[in-house]
């Protein structure tokens, strides 16, 4: 089983202008364009992309240092050519897991303003029901009290929001 870093030709020590560079020049060499009818090349170039897109993103990059990335040949000899996990659709083996990588930006002026108008109203009908809570007896009572409480609270945060904002 090859690393990606011997695939590329350099050491775990490279910058990413060198996995960059011998990228090219591995990849210049394997294409299958300058290999016409030669599925060994093309397959070369495919590892190399497989290496150069994991060694390129920091991310992967020390994810695959710190030997939690499983790349295609170690999942092939683990699973003796097989798929353990059954079959999948896309024909790739799959350990998925999700992060909410995504960050949203922040809230503009007028957003945020909406958002302290949104949770103002929040408070006035929960104290406007209050008054008919009593029909419903205490599940009544606790939702217009967790109203009032969650617009005071997310009124206190728009109104910070606003003030820390810099527009």
């Amino acid at each position: 089983m090859s690393d990606y870093y011997e695939r590329l030709g350099v050491s775990r020590e490279a910058t990413s202008e060198q996995i960059k560079k011998a990228f090219r020049e591995r990849a210049f060499e394997s294409h299958p364009d300058r290999n016409p009818n030669n599925p060994s090349a093309e397959e070369k170039f495919k590892k190399i992309n497989e290496a150069y897109s994991t060694l390129s993103d920091p991310d992967k990059k020390s994810r695959y240092d710190a030997g939690g990335y499983m790349n295609e040949d170690f999942r092939q000899n683990a699973a003796g050519g097989e798929n353990p996990f059954g079959t999948n659709p896309y024909g790739q083996y799959t350990w998925t897991y999700t992060t909410n990588t995504t960050r949203r930006a922040p809230p503009s002026r007028k957003e945020a303003f909406e958002m302290l108008l949104r949770n103002i109203l929040t408070v006035v009908a929960g104290v406007f029901l209050f008054r008919f809570a009593a029909m419903f007896g205490i599940f009544g009572i606790l939702i217009c009290i967790s109203a009032i409480g969650r617009g005071l609270m997310n009124s206190l945060r728009a109104i910070i929001l606003l003030v820390n904002l810099k527009e």
